[in-house]
């Protein structure tokens, strides 16, 4: 089994190979200043080259090399975690929506409630398949906000009529 790690390993039935640890100068140029927890990464090529042996017939040499450039490949590999809004799950209280569902609680049509979501406008909170499914919150956040939007913009607009009209 070939395993890449940053320290010699070997085994009586078959060799490992390892992958040459990061330099400092690559590890110190890989550094985030914000102090991201950085790990090496242990990646075995085996399954990856098992995968190639059987599409292709490789004679001892061409899966030494094919073994060979995926350690060298992997070997300098750096892993960054960091860590990202999590959605909360649902709550009872707020229940998942399909976009049908949506469509219908806030009067608008379907193609029209995915073509939200998919823009960004109500939040998508999971996708099943290729079906949308949304938090009722989201659904009424985004539709307070139209209301608001479309408020303005009618008071905008009374205000605009009543200069003209007044100016005549």
């Amino acid at each position: 089994m070939e395993r890449m790690t940053t320290k010699q390993a070997s085994s009586p039935s078959r060799k490992r190979r390892t992958a040459p640890a990061a330099s400092q100068a690559t590890r110190a140029r890989a550094e985030p200043a914000r102090g991201v927890p950085m790990f090496e990464l242990s990646f075995d090529v085996e399954p990856v080259v098992s995968v190639v042996r059987r599409h292709v017939k490789l004679s001892k040499e061409a899966d030494e090399a094919i073994t060979h450039e995926l350690v060298e490949l992997l070997g300098g590999a750096i892993v960054q975690l960091r860590t990202t809004e999590h959605k909360a799950p649902a709550r009872k209280e707020d229940p998942l929506l399909t976009t049908e569902q949506a469509a219908r609680l806030v009067g608008v049509s379907r193609p029209y409630m995915a073509k939200l979501i998919d823009s960004g406008a109500v939040e998508l909170h999971q996708k099943v398949g290729n079906q949308r499914r949304v938090l009722r919150s989201a659904v009424t956040r985004w539709q307070e906000a139209e209301r608001a939007r479309q408020a303005r913009a009618l008071k905008r607009l009374a205000e605009d009529l009543d200069e003209e009209i007044l100016s005549s």
